[in-house]
């Protein structure tokens, strides 16, 4: 199964680890050192507009503009 993350992005179910929301999760300062450190390595993938979750995989962290509710769903059904 696969689910989309972003209108260009979709992905394997199976490839997913997790799916958080960027407001909640940030708050952390490991969390914020986590998505610096995988930027700075150019595992993060970006969107254009405001991203609201991101996605943890086994190679990439994908950033989405939909609510990581939204994305978790999908993943379930």
């Amino acid at each position: 199964m696969f689910t989309q993350i972003t209108k260009e992005k979709i992905i394997r179910q199976k490839d997913i680890i997790g799916v958080f929301d960027l407001d909640t999760s940030t708050v952390s300062g490991v969390t914020k050192s986590f998505l610096s450190k995988a930027e700075k390595k150019n595992k993060t993938v970006g969107i254009k507009t405001l991203p609201k979750s991101f996605v943890l995989t086994d190679g990439k962290i994908y950033f989405s503009a939909n609510m990581s509710g939204h994305i978790n769903k999908s993943v379930i059904n």
